[in-house]
């Protein structure tokens, strides 16, 4: 069970994936994206999605970033345009703390937050988080955790998040992520 889970999570993900012209390799060894000005250090080149959103009335396009090492490690960069009102009406701090809290709901058939503190990245004040497996997931085989930050510049908000059990990459992955700024 556990193995057509992540590999019906993969097969998903890829499926509405395409490889892209915005994503190019660096001279470092990371992949940037021109469209969502940022670097990051996927293992493999990442595959681009784009998820039409809507919060009310409002509507937005969710960019996702992928980058798989077989069926058990998915690293991936999200990031969306909210409305300006939208984003202007709560503090950063509070904002960041409702993203943690979407995601965390995103996710909750099978993950719990099991803990956040508060995180930077240069400039941008952001919050890590890591959710654990629900024993339902677990005693389906799913084997793992996710490990995230989120980030939010101007009205843009970063997610930037790994599926699977840590390893030395997951560090190298989520420590690596820069915004480039034009």
């Amino acid at each position: 069970m556990k193995i057509k889970l992540l590999a019906l999570l993969c097969f998903t993900a890829l499926l509405s994936c395409k490889n892209d012209s915005d994503i190019y390799k660096t001279t470092s060894g990371a992949y940037a994206s021109k469209q969502g000005k940022f670097v990051a250090k996927f293992p493999t080149e990442p595959l681009l999605s784009v998820h039409e959103n809507k919060i009310g009335f409002k509507e937005f396009q969710v960019y996702a970033y992928r980058s798989t090492l077989g069926t058990n490690k998915i690293f991936s960069v999200e990031y969306f345009d909210y409305p300006g009102d939208m984003i202007e009406a709560m503090p950063n701090q509070e904002f960041l703390e409702q993203a943690v809290s979407n995601y965390t709901y995103q996710m909750s058939a099978n993950f719990e937050l099991d803990f956040k503190e508060p995180v930077s990245n240069g400039d941008l004040e952001g919050i890590y988080f890591v959710l654990q497996p629900k024993e339902n997931a677990t005693i389906h085989g799913l084997k793992g955790m996710i490990l995230g930050e989120v980030f939010k510049t101007s009205n843009r908000v970063y997610t930037i998040t790994y599926l699977g059990i840590p390893d030395a990459k997951v560090d190298a992955f989520i420590d690596s992520f820069t915004i480039i700024n034009e």
